[in-house]
């Protein structure tokens, strides 16, 4: 698979080119350290203000052999256009004056006290980036969960790039996923005007009112982010559902590793144009590790990826996502 190149900037590198981008970039790179999405994921810029138009080649077109004299039907390719929206993501800090003004480094003292504010952006940005829904929630977008929702045996339909790991009837399943990011792939989203990740706004000193009617002195500290999902190609992503935990205890736990070269063969044709990671949370990854144990195999390795050693399957990163849970639908 490639490597992300400069055409494959990730939050923090789109944000570190940017003048006014080193508080953002921190607070991204906060973000980064427990959310692995943000570490692998390309930002690109809609292209229709707050949205985002993609035109998806269903189908080719024929090509004949021709007699002499012969005559070349026509046809054409078939296309369909999707449109992705961005939701703004959004929290307020607020710290008594006294705390701040007695510290050595306001700032920095600020952004210290602002880190659960922080987290909460990073938890809720990866849970909506795998299971968001506009159904549900309108001022969100649409997760990879919402589009990877129903098997199908047509190859041409986003459905096929399902597999079923068997599960049956309980809600204690979870899923892996092998995600290719980049412009011609899978991308998040941020639309025309604004700026990738997370939006700082130091509001400075402002009065809070208690329900009692009293009040006092805070610094506040705006956190944004306007922020979507776009799947480009859908070959080159590819969900293993129906995983059941309860199963991964037992002696019928399904062999992830076949399950995992299932996929493998499904994207790797489409995915050679971009960067491709493996997630799973860390149930799943624990028995996976344990099937391993015993097993000496070439197509598993450990090697380095953003200056850690973690396991690669056929040098694709296996990636730990905790906001992937465990209490998944059946996918049918």
């Amino acid at each position: 698979m490639a490597t992300l190149g400069a055409g494959y900037l990730t939050l923090a590198d789109r944000l570190k080119r940017t003048e006014n981008g080193k508080i953002a970039a921190e607070i991204i790179e906060m973000m980064s350290e427990t959310n692995e999405v943000l570490q692998d994921a390309n930002a690109l810029q809609c292209n229709d203000g707050s949205n985002h138009v993609t035109t998806i080649r269903t189908g080719l077109p024929t090509a004949v052999f021709r007699n002499l004299y012969g005559f070349v039907p026509t046809s054409k390719s078939v296309t369909e256009q999707v449109k992705d929206v961005t939701g703004m993501l959004e929290t307020y800090s607020v710290v008594d004056v006294d705390l701040v003004d007695k510290s050595e480094n306001p700032k920095l003292f600020r952004l210290s006290e602002s880190t659960a504010f922080i987290e909460a952006m990073n938890q809720k940005l990866s849970e909506t980036i795998f299971y968001g829904s506009i159904k549900e929630n309108a001022a969100a977008f649409d997760g990879l969960s919402v589009r990877y929702s129903k098997k199908s045996a047509d190859e041409k339909k986003i459905g096929s790039n399902i597999i079923d790991a068997g599960a049956s009837g309980t809600k204690d399943n979870t899923s892996i996923w092998f995600i290719t990011w980049g412009d011609l792939h899978t991308s998040l989203l941020y639309p025309q005007g604004s700026q990738a990740g997370v939006q700082h706004k130091d509001d400075g000193i402002q009065t809070e009112t208690s329900s009692a009617g009293g009040k006092r002195k805070v610094y506040q500290d705006h956190y944004k982010m306007d922020v979507g999902i776009s799947v480009r190609d859908w070959r080159s992503t590819c969900r293993i559902a129906n995983i059941s935990i309860a199963a991964l205890k037992s002696e019928s736990a399904p062999n992830i590793e076949n399950l995992l070269n299932k996929a493998y063969y499904k994207i790797r044709r489409f995915a050679k144009t971009g960067k491709t990671c493996i997630y799973c949370n860390s149930a799943v990854l624990m028995y996976f590790e344990a099937q391993l144990k015993e097993k000496t195999n070439v197509n598993f390795t450990i090697k380095e990826y953003l200056n850690e050693n973690i396991l690669h399957y056929k040098n694709i990163p296996i990636r730990e996502c905790e906001q992937i849970t465990c209490n998944e639908e059946i996918v049918s």
